[in-house]
């Protein structure tokens, strides 16, 4: 194969979700000259391409934030450039609903200004419409990515990589260990309805005649390929289109805005880590806790996330996961899967890539206090034990 170009940076950080916009900031930040590499043409992932346009509460529904860093700076660069409030009192409530709490609604569109602006801001090289379609490793470690675009077929090498593609599709490439979740058939798209005045009832936020319009089948879907993934947007398109086909009003007073640029799959691939996040682990408290997060459906529960769910003891030592290819399974995974989890574990993804190049240690062999004590100094809270404090 001839290779068109070759580039070569300290850390290099696939995917350009929340997730891996959170970790090439925080790589950044370490003085690390970072690389952020994502297959669409605009950052969010399902955020903004989705069109999943909640930023799901930093708090546990009772008053107190969990969930600290660059996952509070990035909630409020959704509403930079466009609509969405995060309500008043949210720390006045008590067992609250999800409405009510540390959270807001954002224009996608808005928020990917805000997201390019917080990139420039922070010195990271993004490459748009950029596939990875090889890994090329060097004994224990990756050497580099191979990726296609515009200017052909090229290397981009590193010192680490990150992964925050969603689907572990790094570690997959590795041939390291993996497992699939269920995904059903989903489609939220943005709908313009005339003088239909916005009640809040779902999301909302976004003016009065511009609404979500979500539809959720129960189908069970496992895994992906090419063809599934055409499948599943020809799929989820035609439910639009049957919807707006059997619709009363006029093509002028209710139509699509936008629909989805990716498929809305939540649960795909998580990578086996050295310690898979479970149900059971709801309370647990974690030595190696790298922050916490709330359950965005119910009041109360505030989850510790340990770094070790971040990597796996049997793939590359320069390899860390970010986001939802984290390791967790089952209703772990709904708690690890949304933004304010792929903020966090992307912060502490990128914290981690930075301090294992200084010290020129593996991944797995982090010195974990002092990752902790990074991400302190960065605002991160670590444990429950200090939420009684505020």
């Amino acid at each position: 194969m001839n290779i068109d170009f070759d580039k070569k940076y300290d850390v290099a950080v696939v995917g350009g979700g929340i997730a891996g916009v959170a970790a090439a900031v925080q790589a950044a930040r370490c003085g690390k000259k970072t690389v952020l590499i994502e297959k669409t043409v605009y950052c969010g992932g399902l955020a903004t391409a989705g069109l999943v346009y909640v930023y799901l509460p930093l708090c546990d529904g009772n008053g107190r934030q969990v969930t600290f860093g660059i996952a509070e700076e990035l909630l409020h660069c959704s509403i930079k450039y466009g609509p969405g409030e995060v309500p008043a009192e949210w720390r006045k409530e008590r067992n609250a609903p999800e409405i009510k709490r540390y959270r807001c609604v954002f224009s996608p569109a808005a928020y990917i200004l805000a997201l390019d602006e917080f990139l420039e801001k922070n010195n990271i090289d993004v490459w748009f419409d950029t596939v990875v379609c090889g890994v090329e490793q060097d004994g224990s470690k990756i050497s580099s990515v191979t990726v296609c675009n515009k200017s052909g077929v090229g290397t981009v090498s590193a010192d680490a990589f990150i992964d925050a593609t969603g689907d572990a599709e790094l570690y997959r490439k590795c041939h390291v260990p993996c497992h699939c979740g269920s995904n059903m058939l989903a489609v939220w798209a943005l709908e313009f309805v005339r003088n239909r005045k916005d009640n809040g009832e779902f999301c909302g936020g976004l003016g009065d005649e511009v609404f979500i319009y979500p539809h959720n089948d129960n189908a069970n879907l496992q895994g992906i390929d090419g063809k599934k993934v055409s499948d599943y947007m020809l799929a989820s398109r035609r439910i639009l289109r049957e919807r707006y086909a059997g619709q009363q009003e006029s093509r002028y007073e209710r139509y699509p805005l936008f629909v989805p640029a990716m498929p809305q799959y939540r649960t795909i691939w998580s990578i086996d880590a050295a310690w898979v996040l479970k149900e059971k682990d709801a309370a647990a408290d974690f030595d190696d806790s790298i922050g916490m997060t709330g359950d965005w459906r119910n009041a109360g529960p505030v989850w510790e996330i340990p770094f070790r769910s971040l990597y796996t003891q049997s793939g590359p030592e320069n390899l860390i996961a970010a986001g939802r290819c984290t390791g967790a399974d089952g209703d772990a995974w709904e708690i690890t899967r949304v933004i304010p989890s792929a903020a966090l574990t992307g912060q502490a993804a990128g914290m981690a890539a930075a301090l294992a190049l200084d010290s020129g240690s593996s991944i797995q062999k982090t010195d974990v206090a002092k990752l902790q004590k990074s991400l302190a100094d960065a605002g991160v809270l670590l444990r429950r034990s200090e939420l009684q404090h505020l």
